[in-house]
């Protein structure tokens, strides 16, 4: 892993920890961590797993809180009325973090 995926890792995982704060508090965060559910928050079908098996279909919700946060950060428009696919949406914010950097 290059240094500008790692620096796309280190902002993906803040959105996930700010999202899980935000949306729950700092001991559910604790406790998710605690239990290794954040072990791998860079593979996008381990951490669905993870979310998943924890709390059923309200994960998906949480996916799409990280990804609008992600997003923010990154000045990508996030529309909710289209399909959501949390791997997808990764992708795209991914391209465009690596994008960005490219220019800089």
């Amino acid at each position: 892993m290059n240094s500008d995926e790692k620096a796309f890792v280190a902002l993906l995982a803040d959105s996930i920890c700010e999202s899980i704060i935000d949306t729950m508090g700092k001991d559910v965060l604790s406790i998710l961590v605690s239990k290794g559910f954040l072990d791998d928050m860079a593979n996008p079908r381990e951490l669905d797993r993870s979310l998943s098996s924890t709390f059923g279909n309200a994960s998906v919700m949480l996916e799409r809180i990280i990804i609008k946060g992600l997003y923010q950060k990154l000045h990508i428009p996030y529309d909710s009325r289209f399909g959501f696919d949390y791997s997808k949406s990764l992708d795209i914010a991914r391209d465009a973090f690596l994008e960005e950097t490219r220019r800089e």
